[in-house]
């Protein structure tokens, strides 16, 4: 009797198991199917490329946002709005980048293309999708500066990879609202953000995976954007990984954007993971709380006026 109750029970859980997996491969083929998310654009491409080369200056990077006439007419709109208040018109994006800095040009280019793919008037009504992407620039700005204080080799891989970081929850929020409404009831229910995902078996993280898979980005990415709420020391780009993780964490501790609670693991000594001892940590902290609410100030700027 008890073998045939243990055999029921193995039963009912493979066909759970079986109906999420069903389930998610919907979701997988309806992200495959959205036009606007068949393929990263070509431009955000070759700035990911570009911001990977250390070598890469102004001239060559004005070049790469110049190829695309919108982009070029976004980040001059942006670079002549009264966020920066410049007294003479900006006509030329190396201008741009000389007035307001090569790495803030950088998170504007790489932002503006991609926010053009994930509307937030397109996200459920009632949810904030201006604080997601504020966190996930906030994120970016975050993981640059810890990947200069512990001498990472290529601090743009750190600001890229926590730019993208929160794909999945910008494609649920933006081209998948039904399913992201779900969770949604779900928080207001009591959950946290991740026991919503637990229990509506969709993750933004996975989500995430999928579409960076569909785009065919450069493992450091997929990596980072898949495991960035548990960086896996078993894998090539742990340390990349790390710092989009502690990144994430210092983000919303600070309230900078979105700010949903996470169950990440707690946090290693730093040292064993990247060199950051905790006063360089703190100091990366520090200078956050003073420069990023600005920052965060201009690109509500860029968002509303479009991405």
């Amino acid at each position: 009797m008890r073998w045939v109750v243990m055999t029921v029970s193995t039963n009912t859980q493979i066909n759970q198991e079986m109906q999420e997996r069903a389930a998610q491969d919907l979701v997988r083929q309806r992200i495959f199917r959205i036009k606007r998310l068949a393929g990263m654009p070509h431009v955000v491409w070759r700035l990911m490329e570009a911001l990977s080369d250390e070598n890469v200056g102004i001239r060559e990077l004005s070049h790469i946002i110049e190829s695309d006439q919108a982009l070029t007419a976004k980040v001059l709109s942006l670079a002549n709005s009264a966020y920066y208040g410049f007294s003479q018109q900006i006509t030329t994006v190396e201008r741009a980048a000389v007035l307001i800095g090569f790495q803030e040009l950088q998170m504007m280019a790489l932002g503006a293309g991609l926010s053009d793919i994930f509307d937030i008037s397109k996200v459920p009504p009632g949810f904030d999708g201006e604080s997601l992407w504020l966190h996930c620039f906030a994120v970016s700005w975050l993981a640059r500066e810890l990947a200069l204080v512990c001498d990472y080799p290529v601090p743009a891989e750190a600001m890229i990879a926590g730019l993208l970081h929160d794909l999945g929850k910008l494609a649920l929020a933006t081209h998948l609202s039904d399913e992201f409404a779900k969770i949604l009831e779900l928080e207001a229910l009591g959950l946290s953000y991740p026991q919503a995902e637990a229990r509506a078996k969709l993750y933004h993280t996975q989500v995430g995976y999928w579409l960076a898979k569909l785009w065919e980005l450069p493992e450091i990415y997929i990596e980072a954007i898949r495991y960035h709420h548990s960086p896996n020391p078993n894998l090539p780009y742990y340390q990349t990984t790390y710092l989009v993780y502690l990144a994430d964490r210092v983000a919303k501790s600070l309230g900078f954007g979105l700010a949903h609670k996470s169950l990440s693991k707690a946090a290693e000594a730093y040292t064993s993971a990247i060199n950051l001892p905790e006063q360089k940590l703190r100091s990366v902290i520090k200078k956050a709380q003073v420069e990023v609410p600005p920052n965060l100030e201009k690109m509500k700027g860029w968002l509303r006026q479009g991405g």
